[in-house]
């Protein structure tokens, strides 16, 4: 048996965990750990067994469903990308014994469709319906498969066009993208935003195969902003927070509402509910402001239900 201490980086890598949460889950006593001389280190097979057991508890527990590894109390969220998410942990850091946020970053359709498959507890999505203009609740039926939920609203913010200060392009809208010797970044397959970009283009009756970069793709809004930034590229699509953090220029394009998708069964857990708080929060809505291009008016609120 392994008697190897680990780091909280090597736990991190070990566990697949950022370095933080492992910090965190060591102070509350959540996972084995000692610390000496004021450092905390990780014995390697005390952690693969408490991973081992909480695979068999998930396993034994009546109706559960499959999800990663974590703590009691742990939330774990797959979807759709914003900035604006790096403010939930400060916000939920508000509440005393406020629960650890884990989410992985796979666009609004692979949320949902983690969702459906029982393995995250709730998705972040912003997919409209191009015929209705409803976001969201067309979807959510086709990935969950008749289990109910509520959508909860996170904001609404300003997506559009990042372009070079000063836009020197002339970039105005969406048919540009078609100009020749036009460097375009675009978005991952299954992203919100992708789902936004392929609808806007069909609309503007621009072929994808017509765009120079169509087929450069990137996972996030800063990704989009520092490909720009770094001339890399001359226009994606991204947030109105970006274009102020990077200084760029910012054509906008739509305003979207970006939910929460949570399942009526899990609504009500204790760690859920402390997340609902966290997006109603002053401090949420605070930090919203100073990033720019969002409006929390609706944040926290339940906009529908999905029976």
């Amino acid at each position: 048996m392994s008697q190897k201490l680990l780091t909280v980086q090597e736990a991190a890598r070990h566990l697949r965990l950022n370095p933080r949460s492992v910090y965190l889950l060591a102070q509350r006593g959540a996972i084995p750990a000692t610390r000496v001389t004021g450092k905390w280190l990780f014995p390697e097979h005390l952690l693969d067994e408490w991973l081992e057991s909480s695979a068999r508890d998930r396993a034994s527990a009546p109706g559960s469903v499959e999800r990663p590894a974590g703590p009691p109390g742990s939330v774990f969220v797959a979807g759709s990308d914003d900035p604006a998410l790096e403010l939930l942990p400060d916000a939920l850091g508000g509440q005393a014994g406020g629960p650890l946020l884990f989410t992985a970053t796979v666009g609004s359709a692979g949320g949902l469709r983690t969702l459906g498959e029982g393995r995250a507890d709730l998705a972040w999505a912003h997919l409209v319906d191009p015929v209705s203009g409803e976001y969201n609740l067309p979807h959510v039926g086709h990935y969950l498969a008749g289990r109910p939920a509520v959508l909860v609203n996170l904001f609404h913010r300003d997506l559009g066009l990042l372009v070079w200060t000063g836009n020197p392009r002339k970039i105005r809208g969406m048919a540009d993208l078609a100009r020749r010797g036009l460097r375009f970044v675009n978005r991952q397959p299954g992203s919100g935003t992708r789902h936004f970009i392929d609808t806007a283009l069909s609309q503007a009756g621009v072929e994808p195969d017509a765009i120079g970069g169509y087929r450069d793709e990137v996972s996030t809004h800063w990704a989009i902003g520092l490909r720009v930034l770094r001339g890399e590229a001359d226009v994606g699509v991204a947030t109105r927070s970006v274009a102020h953090a990077l200084s760029l220029g910012f054509v906008p394009l739509t305003r979207e509402r970006f939910d929460m998708v949570i399942p009526k069964d899990a609504f009500f857990r204790p760690a859920v509910q402390a997340l609902v708080e966290a997006v109603r929060s002053d401090r949420f809505r605070r930090g919203l402001e100073r990033l720019g291009g969002y409006d929390p008016s609706q944040s926290g609120r339940v906009l529908a239900e999905v029976s």
